[in-house]
């Protein structure tokens, strides 16, 4: 591909991050990525996208984009439960797919999904963001050094306002048939492949879940204890509560045999970090940010200043996997693997058991 034309569909909170990072990514690589049609119901949303990012064709119905529109590339931006029928129709038309996560509205739908795909020969990355952060990239190169040594536990919140209001409002996600469910899969599952992607892969996992809310089907708390296949454990705090003011975020902790490192950030900010029987450093955001951009060779030089942007560094990945003809990452395929963990949390939290996750089939969840 020497050109790569994006139909989006979505033209909301996240609809316009990808619109911004795109058309910035467009700039640098000399209008190589062309925003070319946008759909979405509601038409002063497409008036907006028009007079900010550039979108040239219109539609209110995204199965439309897909029939008409001149593309070649599809970022699907929707409610959780249109994915899977939008994904499908991508697919069978043969564009490359960037679908947000989480995947489907449930496991079983979202496999259908990776086999379309697979079928169709295209190319497709999911929206796990956390893997194209600064901080957490920088936090994995640092327990992955051999005098760190072994990592001994691990302790992780993810709290947010509930997203029905305030920066990331969107209020489908209280509607249990627009969503696949609560803090967990629909914020949680960041979480969920974050960890894979630090520890590998998860043998063993329980739950707990409540609903304050009252919004039905939709947790607004999940606390899990996964085990690692090597035995590592860690603890992950997943809530949605109703402080507006507070930022989205999260803190994650890891203890090694040799090393803590911390961070308050999940984007961009300092790195707690601790050696051996030294004091314990701050390296500071600027610093954390040098050294993350040093891990990305593939950063243009008129990119770099935004490696602190995740969203930008993640569409850049899968731009240039498309430019360069080589598989994007993380596929879809992964996509399903993170909502696959979260099914098996769920089953954890409905029954009270241990569920044992190398040999957990995925069901109605």
């Amino acid at each position: 591909m020497d050109t790569i034309r994006v139909g989006l569909i979505g033209a909301g909170v996240i609809g316009a991050a990808h619109s911004a990072v795109l058309q910035q990514i467009g700039r640098a690589l000399g209008a190589r990525v062309q925003l070319v049609a946008v759909a979405d119901p509601v038409q002063e949303r497409r008036a907006v996208f028009a007079d900010l990012y550039g979108y040239q064709q219109f539609y209110a119905d995204g199965h439309a984009l897909l029939a008409d529109a001149p593309i070649d590339t599809v970022f699907i931006c929707t409610p959780t439960r249109a994915h899977a029928e939008l994904v499908l129709a991508a697919a069978a038309r043969g564009l490359h797919i960037f679908c947000e996560k989480p995947l489907a509205m449930s496991a079983a739908e979202a496999a259908g999904m990776v086999a379309a795909v697979e079928r169709a020969g295209v190319q497709s990355q999911i929206g796990l963001v956390l893997r194209f952060s600064a901080v957490y990239t920088v936090m994995r190169q640092l327990i992955r050094q051999p005098h760190a040594g072994r990592p001994l536990a691990v302790v992780f919140r993810d709290d947010q306002c509930f997203p029905i209001r305030g920066v990331h409002s969107s209020p489908w996600r209280a509607d249990r048939t627009q969503t696949a469910g609560g803090t967990l899969i629909e914020h949680g599952v960041h979480d969920l492949d974050l960890l894979t992607w630090l520890f590998g892969p998860i043998a063993r996992l329980r739950a707990w879940e409540r609903n304050y809310a009252g919004h039905p089907g939709i947790e607004d708390y999940m606390a899990v204890e996964v085990e690692f296949v090597d035995g590592l454990r860690a603890q992950l705090m997943n809530v949605w509560h109703n402080m507006v003011q507070r930022p989205s975020n999260r803190r994650l902790e890891i203890f090694c045999e040799n090393a803590f490192v911390a961070s308050e950030a999940d984007m961009h900010g300092d790195i707690i970090h601790q050696l051996g029987d030294g004091p314990q450093q701050v390296i500071p955001a600027s610093a954390v940010l040098e050294r993350f951009v040093a891990l990305q060779p593939d950063i243009p030089d008129e990119l770099r200043e935004f490696g602190s942007t995740a969203y930008l560094i993640q569409d850049l990945a899968f731009v240039e996997a498309l430019l360069a003809h080589r598989p994007a990452a993380p596929s879809i395929r992964v996509g399903f693997e993170a909502q696959r963990l979260a099914a098996a949390t769920y089953e954890a939290a409905r029954t009270g058991a241990e569920v044992d996750v190398t040999a957990f089939e995925v069901g109605s969840r």
